[in-house]
């Protein structure tokens, strides 16, 4: 599998964020808070994929995509918390007002 040519999606039916793998699918759950900004709740990747990236790149897409849509987040997932912290000079101007890292 190639996973540079697999995207992440917003499935706003579901309220998540999907990379559509092989046999399985790695996502991010979210709930969209009274101001607009989405509370970004859970990231599962599938274990046969972990320790390949594909946590970094979903994280990395969703945001992606977060921005270009204009929104703001609210990062509860520790994994998502997590990578915001790392690269925060990147990701600032997403987080919400009164998001904690």
């Amino acid at each position: 599998m190639d996973l540079a040519s697999i995207k992440t999606k917003n499935n706003t039916e579901e309220n998540r964020f999907e990379l559509n793998l092989e046999n399985s699918i790695a996502l991010i759950d979210y709930k969209i808070g009274k101001k607009g900004a989405l509370y970004l709740i859970h990231t599962e990747v599938p274990d046969e994929m972990g320790g390949q990236g594909v946590g970094h790149k979903l994280v990395r897409e969703t945001l992606g995509i977060i921005e270009k849509e204009d929104l703001k987040i609210i990062p509860l997932c520790p994994f998502v918390r997590s990578f915001v912290k790392k690269h925060i000079d990147d990701y600032r101007e997403l987080l919400a007002e009164g998001a904690k890292l």
